[in-house]
């Protein structure tokens, strides 16, 4: 465990917060998580890197819950506090499949899954990819400018106006992936589920296939 303080809290959307610290003095992968705590609970929660992992400093994506022990008092955080880290944890990440020279990937996530694909995108500029993202609101398309043109995906299950809602199952039953794309999928378990056999339909290698469960 050690303690590094906060350096930024920018409130993203109405549930949601990048909260940014120093970085802890450990190698870290892009797609890997860090127990994160405030030293006055007693618990910490785990959460994805939403960050370059190169960079001086980590980023976390976080909701805050409704009466959540950790992510309401992360919430309240200003620079200067400080924050328990533990770790860094977890083999959600791409440099494998980068080593083994695939060419073309399908980052696939809902709500704040979306955190380990922009630490990809930034860690590894030159990735060719399309990112499919699950979410409620138009607020919570986090950063969507950041990933160019053409390659960011919104599915809005509750969009403004009356506009036709759409969950990312339903996107991929209307839409061809790339047969030769390499798949992550990040968030709750029943959607990843699906997604993993809508992606085995569509004739995606169940080797190109990777999965975490987020929430």
């Amino acid at each position: 465990m050690q303690l590094v303080s906060v350096i930024d809290n920018e409130r993203l959307s109405t549930s949601t917060f990048m909260l940014t610290v120093e970085r802890p003095t450990a190698m870290i992968k892009a797609g890997q998580c860090f127990n994160v705590g405030t030293g006055v609970s007693g618990v910490n929660r785990e959460y994805s890197m939403y960050s370059d992992a190169n960079a001086d400093f980590v980023q976390f994506l976080i909701r805050e819950v409704d009466g959540g022990i950790v992510s309401t008092k992360l919430a309240e955080m200003k620079k200067g506090d400080t924050v328990e880290l533990a770790g860094p944890y977890g083999e959600f990440c791409i440099e494998n499949t980068i080593a083994r020279g695939d060419e073309h990937y399908t980052f696939i996530c809902t709500g704040t899954g979306i955190a380990p694909f922009r630490s990809f995108v930034q860690t590894y500029g030159s990735l060719n990819f399309e990112l499919i993202h699950g979410i409620r609101h138009e607020e919570e398309q986090y950063h969507a400018k950041e990933y160019g043109r053409g390659r960011y995906t919104p599915c809005i299950s509750r969009p403004a106006n009356g506009a036709n809602t759409q969950r990312v199952t339903d996107y991929i039953q209307r839409n061809t992936l790339n047969p030769n794309t390499t798949v992550y999928i990040c968030g709750n378990r029943k959607m990843i589920a699906e997604v993993f056999e809508l992606c085995r339909q569509q004739g995606i290698s169940g080797s190109n296939i990777f999965t975490e469960v987020f929430f």
